[in-house]
């Protein structure tokens, strides 16, 4: 989106959960009752110059267009109505990212892999002989969660907010 700037802050204040001045915008997230708003505003130093709205012409189409939709009734004073499907995760879904987040975490820190594990899945995992550890069905779902998890660790985590990355189970517009 493209604007002022000055006026439409003001009145997406309440809504405001983040804000991240960057050199290519604003970036916010609103809260709403269905569920976090993302968007990025591009400050226009013309005076006059109205608002415009970039979508990106992708894959994701009718996701972001759903998303516009949703903003433009959030600055009507709107409700901006449910979540589109394809940004809804179930359950496990939140949790893997949980997950993944937390391995990330902890490789980029230094802790080893299976403290990791024991601090995921339960202590019980560092009292396993090694061959017992790498026989184990957390041993396979913790390498599984690490894999998704090299996303977060080579700056995925800024594109998946930005909409232009998937990542885990999740695809993002």
């Amino acid at each position: 989106m493209r604007g002022d700037g000055g006026d439409i802050l003001s009145r997406l204040t309440p809504y405001a959960r983040a804000r991240h001045d960057g050199p290519d915008g604003i970036h916010l997230v609103l809260d709403s009752a269905a569920g976090p708003l993302r968007i990025v505003i591009v400050v226009d130093r013309q005076p006059d110059a109205s608002g415009t709205w970039f979508v990106i012409d992708d894959g994701h189409l009718p996701t972001r267009l759903a998303c516009v939709a949703r903003f433009g009734r959030l600055l009507a004073g709107q409700a901006p109505g449910l979540l589109p499907s394809s940004l809804r995760l179930s359950p496990q879904q939140k949790l893997r990212q949980i997950r993944m987040l937390c391995i990330a975490e902890g490789r980029r820190t230094g802790v080893t892999a299976r403290r990791i594990a024991a601090g995921i899945y339960g202590e019980r995992i560092l009292q396993l002989s090694r061959n017992e550890w790498r026989a184990s069905s957390w041993h396979r779902a913790f390498y599984r969660d690490l894999g998704g998890a090299e996303f977060y660790l080579n700056g995925g985590h800024i594109a998946l907010l930005q909409g232009l990355k998937q990542g885990g189970d999740i695809l993002a517009a």
